[in-house]
């Protein structure tokens, strides 16, 4: 996949805003159309969105680490700060339904804690692993969530922070795409053990292991976060699980190699793949749905 990382990176310097072009102190438009359990779903959904974009935010930290091109290592910094501010956007917004921060559930809380303490390790594996998965849960963010958010109240506030933030998340797409064709076609030339030992030198079998628990963990913490969540938002669950929203995810999941011809090259993007399906599987059930949704 070819990407002009300097027309890219002009791009990114020309698309940085901030949360104080809006006026925050106005009322959210539409709030009497919503009932207070409407508006209380809606604030903690908002509230999960940017835990998840403060994830994002440290996943490109480590992107800009490990970059070993100058271009590629500004391009992820700045989308370090487009993730952060984009929190910082959906947790205003979140308070103009009336929710605070401590509103989550608990247990959403503490994973999103445990898994920033990893993400925040400079570690080579979990840059390897989170840099080749990101592009699943930001498809996610731009196909399921945030649509289903915007059509809670017709806003202009809010209706503007979500133009800011899908420009954003195109570009931040594009390089997703980039960086996972350039890594499958590392390993399709240099194969599974000798790539792995390229990037991350020999292995002990315990080390393997290790890797391999770290994974499943980040797994099931992933799928308890989103299971608390039901509990709360389940009016709002339901919208989220919708089976057409699902296709249509699923559907541009499924066109990822059109966009990263190598991405199928990639061990720990298919690993991710199967691990995306299996919590797309959970939370489809959870919500009352078939998991054959998830399989499009």
């Amino acid at each position: 996949m070819d990407l002009d990382l300097d027309h890219m990176l002009t791009q990114v310097r020309k698309g940085q805003w901030s949360v104080e072009d809006f006026d925050w102190r106005m009322p959210l438009a539409g709030a009497e159309r919503l009932s207070a359990r409407d508006r209380r779903e809606a604030g903690v959904a908002l509230l999960f969105t940017a835990g998840l974009e403060r994830q994002a935010a440290r996943i490109f930290r480590l992107a800009s680490h490990f970059a070993e091109d100058e271009r590629v290592r500004e391009i992820y910094r700045l989308f370090h700060d487009d993730e952060r501010r984009h929190a910082e956007a959906e947790i205003r917004l979140a308070h103009r339904y009336g929710a605070e921060w401590n509103d989550l559930p608990k247990v959403a809380r503490t994973i999103f804690k445990q898994i920033s303490a990893e993400l925040d390790r400079n570690d080579r594996g979990i840059h390897e692993f989170s840099a080749a998965t990101i592009v699943l849960f930001e498809l996610a963010l731009d196909g399921i969530l945030i649509p289903t958010l915007k059509d809670m109240a017709k806003d202009p506030v809010q209706e503007a922070v979500f133009r800011r933030i899908d420009q954003d998340e195109a570009r931040h797409l594009a390089m997703d795409y980039w960086l996972l064709d350039a890594r499958g076609r590392f390993f399709r030339e240099q194969g599974l053990e000798r790539g792995v030992e390229t990037l991350f030198g020999r292995q002990t079998p315990w080390r393997r292991v290790r890797g391999r628990a770290e994974l499943a963990l980040s797994f099931v913490g992933l799928l308890l976060a989103f299971g608390s969540m039901k509990l709360v938002i389940g009016r709002l669950h339901r919208k989220f699980t919708e089976p057409e929203t699902i296709r249509r995810y699923v559907q541009r999941v499924e066109a990822v190699p059109r966009k990263a011809p190598a991405a199928l090259s990639h061990p720990i993007y298919r690993s991710g793949l199967a691990g995306q399906r299996y919590i797309l599987s959970f939370v489809l059930a959870a919500a009352g749905r078939s998991p054959k949704v998830a399989q499009a």
